[in-house]
């Protein structure tokens, strides 16, 4: 079977999109009903150990991002110092030059 969709989607991946933020959602629901079984000192504690673990967890995320991107920058780079237009390349040879350096023409 597939993923669930969403009525007038046609089958699109909206679908598990929908899913995962309607996990997260249900997710920070059962966080605020265990917190609001807590005192209220404990609670604004573990909500500040919370907010502070999304904001590491949103910070390492992005700083992956960055690497991918300057990543590909690196490599659309060199792909263009050895006289190639990335455009035209299928991804096999794009492997294989950077790889190896330059494939025989």
């Amino acid at each position: 079977m597939g993923l669930p969709s969403v009525p007038g989607t046609r089958g699109s991946p909206v679908g598990a999109v929908t899913k995962c933020t309607t996990k997260r959602h249900q997710k920070e629901e059962e966080e605020e009903a265990r917190l609001a079984s807590l005192p209220a000192w404990r609670r604004d504690l573990l909500r500040k150990k919370l907010e502070e673990e999304r904001e590491q967890k949103r910070k390492e995320e992005e700083r992956q991002r960055q690497e991918e991107m300057q990543r590909e920058k690196e490599q659309s780079e060199k792909l263009r110092t050895l006289g190639y237009d990335e455009t035209k390349l299928a991804p096999w040879q794009r492997q294989v030059i950077l790889k190896k350096g330059d494939i025989p023409k």
